[in-house]
């Protein structure tokens, strides 16, 4: 065999490494989920496109998003998903587009449909005679204030005060007693571990204590301006790059945040389960960047 042809073979066994992959991962049905513009512009565009390109390769399948209007309706946002895939892996749907899930499983059995339901509750649910035909994930709630509790008592180190907690009232109606007592017991984890009080009112909040960390979830914004300085912890889907120079850990279950973890549920075959937020830390200060 000549020089000529050995550079030949040469040649097409390096296109066949760089070039199959590539067609297997464009060939691969992708994973859909559902979003709307709302959802883009808090997140920011930036970090939306970056983090659907790490899930991508994270997965080795396209992710792609369905953006539809605020005020779409049922069958509009099912209409949408087809337009982008006939023939998708999974597709995820939030939880409040629990009536487009399902019209879109009725005329597409054969797809992976997936519910996420976040902290918030969603005002919608899946009818109970047909949650077996879903996938239903939930965020960890008790395993992200657990955390949360452990990271307030590491940024809260070297002040002499409280942690105040606020808690959204409508995530405090159903998840109150199980979020405290997971949270307290990762204030616990620590020697001498300083005092916390709930609230979720800004009005219930005495000015006169003296606070050495803040944890945000979903009330209690105005201590932002108020107490500046003060590491803040905030359970939040916001963009890390718009938050102000206190809040030093954010905490996301947006269904972006949660998608790598959600097919490997659905991959599994487990139709349902619990799916740990994201935690993004924006200052590691008196922290071991681990939580």
């Amino acid at each position: 065999m000549n020089k000529r042809i050995k550079k030949l073979i040469f040649l097409i066994i390096i296109i066949l490494i760089l070039f199959v992959p590539v067609l297997i991962f464009f060939s691969r049905p992708p994973v859909l989920f559902v979003t709307e513009n709302s959802f883009i512009m808090l997140y920011g565009e930036d970090r939306f496109t970056r983090d659907i390109i790490i899930s991508s390769i994270r997965l080795f399948r396209q992710v792609k998003a369905v953006v539809v209007s605020n005020d779409a309706g049922n069958d509009i946002i099912s209409y949408a998903v087809t337009e982008i895939s006939d023939n998708p892996y999974s597709v995820l749907f939030p939880l409040r587009y629990a009536r487009s899930a399902e019209i879109y499983q009725e005329r597409n059995s054969s797809v992976n449909v997936v519910l996420l339901e976040g902290r918030h509750q969603a005002g919608s649910s899946i009818s109970p005679s047909r949650q077996n035909e879903f996938f239903i994930y939930r965020t960890d709630i008790e395993s992200d204030f657990y955390r949360a509790g452990f990271a307030a008592v590491s940024y809260a180190e070297g002040n002499n005060g409280s942690i105040a907690v606020f808690i959204e009232p409508n995530i405090n109606a159903v998840y109150g007693t199980q979020v405290r007592q997971a949270f307290l017991r990762g204030i616990n984890e620590h020697m001498n571990p300083p005092q916390v009080n709930f609230y979720s009112y800004i009005f219930d909040f005495p000015d006169s204590i003296v606070l050495s960390c803040i944890v945000l979830v979903g009330a209690g914004w105005e201590l932002l301006e108020r107490r500046p300085g003060i590491p803040v912890i905030l359970f939040s889907w916001a963009d890390a790059s718009m938050m102000p120079s206190d809040v030093v850990l954010i905490i996301d279950d947006s269904p972006l945040a949660q998608i790598t973890q959600t097919i490997a549920f659905v991959s599994a075959g487990e139709k349902s389960g619990h799916i740990k937020s994201k935690f993004t830390i924006l200052d590691k200060r008196n922290t071991s960047g681990n939580f």
